[in-house]
């Protein structure tokens, strides 16, 4: 947690704990609101007094907020409890809205790249980055569940975030669906299996061993609706609180980082009864569950 982060926390129970010493220290006023002792007057000619029943003064506050704290410091981790709670509250609520709002983009979408059933009972959609390692490491697990259920389908959402050449190649890709829809996933394999940097060179002659032709290639990835593309997806990612890569979306819940093939065998299954990935996971804890450090753009 950052420095100003514990600040942000600090100051809410401080403000917090004020209020309720103003509530408990403050006459209630008079019914013709005449004459009331003022807390909020200069220091100056505020009265200081040690008496409990009298008002609190300007000068008396800090000692008293930092006495309260210090005699109760479980304070403020409850309230940074209570805050993080209500923030991620908050940001499942807008997630949810927005993938009620964008479901048709996500999982009806024939201009989203996908492999796996055509009549698949379980889609999983795929926020991913080609210089991801946890993205790389992905895979070979949507290989052994494509080799093992034939009911399920994935859709790839490139959402190219950890540098420019990683906007080179969902280019490239993201062309490659266009004009070769079938090749598009032994593409997206032979990118993921890649190191280093995507050059025109790699590119193209990735694109060559899968008999495409590259100059309709280069012509492809050139055009405007490849940009617009990228930009969907963004303004998705954004919308949806998908910052990281992987981001796997199964039903209407979001799964950020990458899973094993057990876990995500179970949580396949669990959708398939009607139950929420959410309740697959909370007896397992998934393998690399964290995205990598990366951040989307922001605004």
């Amino acid at each position: 947690m950052s420095f100003s982060r514990c600040l942000f926390l600090a100051t809410p129970v401080a403000l917090l704990v004020s209020s309720a010493v103003f509530a408990q220290a403050t006459p209630t006023a008079p019914a013709d609101n005449t004459a009331i002792p003022s807390i909020i007057a200069p220091a100056a000619t505020a009265p200081v007094t040690n008496n409990p029943g009298s008002p609190v003064t300007r000068e008396e506050l800090p000692a008293l907020v930092k006495e309260i704290i210090m005699n109760e410091p479980e304070l403020i981790m409850e309230a940074a409890k209570k805050l993080r709670e209500k923030h991620e509250a908050e940001g499942k609520k807008q997630a949810s809205d927005a993938l009620q709002k964008y479901k048709n983009d996500l999982f009806a979408n024939p201009e989203l790249p996908s492999v796996g059933a055509k009549d698949a009972d379980v889609i999983i959609v795929e926020f991913f980055d080609y210089h991801c390692g946890y993205c790389k490491h992905m895979l070979p697990v949507l290989n052994e569940t494509l080799d093992k259920d034939k009911k399920v389908r994935f859709v790839f959402v490139e959402f190219p975030i950890l540098s420019d050449d990683s906007v080179t190649a969902s280019r490239a890709a993201l062309a490659v669906n266009r004009i070769a829809k079938d090749k598009y996933f032994d593409y997206h394999s032979a990118l993921m299996k890649a190191s280093g940097k995507f050059d025109e060179k790699f590119l193209m002659e990735a694109a060559k061993k899968l008999g495409i032709d590259t100059k309709k290639l280069k012509e492809e990835m050139a055009k405007p609706e490849i940009t617009a593309a990228l930009d969907k997806n963004r303004e998705m990612a954004g919308a949806l609180n998908i910052s990281g890569t992987p981001a796997l979306i199964l039903g209407d819940e979001i799964m950020g980082g990458a899973v094993d093939y057990d876990t995500l065998k179970k949580v396949i299954d669990a959708v398939r009864a009607g139950k929420k990935p959410s309740e697959a996971m909370k007896s397992m804890e998934p393998v690399d569950n964290k995205a990598p450090a990366a951040e989307a753009p922001k605004n």
